[in-house]
C-alpha cells in the first residue's frame, strides 16, 4: 500500500512539473489527448495482418490462422507507430497506458462472456535488460486490468534469437525453436496472446503452436499494429 501511494505521489509531482504534451496536436496534459486518440482509433479499420484485408470481428475467412480472432489496432504508421516506438525503446510508460486503452477498445465486448487469460509473447532477455522493463508483459498486465481478466506468463523463451533484419524463412526457422511453456494453465479458458507488432507473424504463429500443443482449446490474439502492404 505504501508503494502504491509513493508511486502515485511521484507521478502526480512529475505531471505537475513536467506535464505530458500530446504528440499529435501539442495540447498539454496527456501523451495523446482524448480527441486525437479517438480520431486515430476511428480512422483505423480492423485488418488481417496476413492478407492485409479488412475483417469483421477479428476473423479472416481467407487466411488459415490458429486464432479464432485476431485483433489489430491499426497500421504501423503515424502516431500509433510513434507511441509504440517510444514505449518500447524509450520506456515511456504513459504511452503504454494509451496503447492498452487502444487494444482494449479494439477488442471491445467481443470476449465479455468468456474467461480470458492474457498471455504476453515473451521478450528477449537482452532487450529487457537494455530497456529496463518487459514492454509486452507490461502491456498485457495493463490490458488485463482494464478488462478485468487474469494475467499469466505462460510462455518462456528457449532461445534469444533476434529476428530484426532476418528474412521470412529465417524468422520462421528461429521462431519454431524459440518458445516453451513455463507452467500449467486452465486449458478451457480463452487465451489471449499479446504482442506489440505483427511483422511476418512468425513469432505469434510459433507461440500459438506451442500453446496448442500444451492443450489450449481456444486462442485469440491481440497486437497493436501491423505493416501496410507496401511495407513488405
Amino acid at each position: 500500500m505504501n508503494n502504491v501511494v509513493k508511486n502515485t505521489m511521484i507521478k502526480w509531482l512529475l505531471d505537475l512539473v513536467c506535464p505530458h504534451i500530446c504528440m499529435n496536436c501539442g495540447e498539454v496534459g496527456e501523451i495523446l489527448c482524448e480527441c486525437c486518440k479517438n480520431d486515430m482509433l476511428f480512422s483505423q479499420k480492423m485488418v488481417c495482418p496476413l492478407c492485409k484485408q479488412e475483417v469483421d470481428a477479428g476473423r479472416c475467412s481467407e487466411c488459415d490462422l490458429p486464432f479464432s480472432a485476431l485483433f489489430v489496432v491499426g497500421w504501423r504508421e503515424g502516431v500509433l507507430a510513434k507511441l509504440t516506438k517510444d514505449y518500447k525503446y524509450r520506456s515511456l510508460r504513459a504511452a503504454g497506458e494509451v496503447l492498452a486503452d487502444c487494444l482494449a477498445w479494439r477488442i471491445g465486448e467481443r470476449l465479455e462472456e468468456e474467461e480470458v487469460l492474457v498471455v504476453p509473447l515473451p521478450t528477449i532477455g537482452k532487450h529487457i535488460r537494455q530497456r529496463g522493463f518487459d514492454h509486452t508483459a507490461d502491456l498485457s498486465r495493463k490490458l488485463a486490468a482494464r478488462k478485468g481478466w487474469e494475467y499469466l506468463e505462460v510462455l518462456g523463451r528457449a532461445t534469444d534469437a533476434v529476428q530484426v533484419g532476418a528474412n521470412m524463412q529465417k524468422r520462421q526457422e528461429q521462431a519454431a525453436k524459440t518458445y516453451c511453456t513455463l507452467r500449467q494453465f486452465d486449458l478451457y479458458k480463452t487465451l489471449l496472446l499479446v504482442d506489440d507488432v505483427w511483422t511476418s507473424g512468425a513469432s505469434m504463429l510459433a507461440a500459438a503452436k506451442v500453446l496448442r500443443e500444451a492443450g489450449a482449446k481456444k486462442l485469440v490474439a491481440g497486437v497493436i499494429m501491423t505493416g501496410k502492404p507496401e511495407d513488405e
